[in-house]
């Protein structure tokens, strides 16, 4: 037996008897949203700086231009269902949810909006559970792999089981070394999207008794829907 035929031989033997494991899609799937449970899934509280990005695409046949509407502020998230949104940019407004009720207080019209949580509340309850390490959603979910557009960065894609009326699906961007929540994209069925991006998260152990409910102050406008 000649050298290079035991060389060749020996690699073909290599490969029969100790092959080469690759992650399947689902093994890195699962990866991910393991990853991601063990960063969020027993936190006593969040709060990070975001950017809402909201696009608003009207009928074609209206033929008017997308709207974009940008804003900045601080999230705070307690599980189960607390949250709470300090918009700081264009305009300082409140917007607070809990299991039943949404506020969205305007300072500056000195106007706050009243919402039940099960009718006006779907996209908040969606990155509460998000926040919470992901628990649950895939009760309600399928979760795939989609393509990234950054190499530091996963990309699962969750469409609803059963149809929707409000939600076409949601596009949720994770690091790929620590697991962190980047992105969530929650994409509505008449072609509007609202993403959310993240950055600086903190864990918080303890928020103030009342930091999560509101009062309207004297003076100001209740409207209930």
């Amino acid at each position: 037996m000649n050298f290079k035929f035991y060389v060749l031989f020996s690699v073909l033997l290599s490969i029969v008897l100790f092959p080469v494991k690759y992650a399947s899609p689902d093994d890195q799937l699962a990866k991910i949203i393991n990853g991601v449970g063990d960063r969020y899934g027993e936190i006593s509280g969040l709060t990070s700086d975001y950017t809402r990005e909201s696009i608003s695409k009207t009928m074609a046949m209206l033929k008017v231009a997308d709207r974009h509407d940008l804003a900045k502020g601080k999230l705070f998230f307690k599980p189960p269902n607390f949250l709470r949104l300090e918009q700081a940019s264009p305009q300082e407004e409140l917007l607070l949810t809990n299991a039943e009720t949404l506020w969205w207080y305007i300072p500056i019209k000195r106007e706050v909006y009243k919402y039940p949580v099960e009718k006006f509340g779907k996209e908040l309850q969606l990155l509460s559970n998000i926040l919470k390490g992901m628990k649950k959603i895939t009760d309600d979910f399928l979760i795939s792999l989609g393509p990234s557009k950054e190499v530091n960065a996963s990309l699962l894609m969750l469409s609803p089981k059963q149809p929707s009326q409000e939600i076409d699906h949601l596009e949720v961007e994770i690091d790929k070394e620590n697991f962190s929540i980047k992105q969530v994209s929650v994409y509505n069925n008449v072609s509007g999207v609202t993403k959310f991006f993240f950055k600086n998260w903190e864990q918080r152990n303890n928020f103030n008794k009342d930091f999560f409910s509101f009062s309207p102050p004297s003076g100001t406008r209740v409207i209930e829907q």
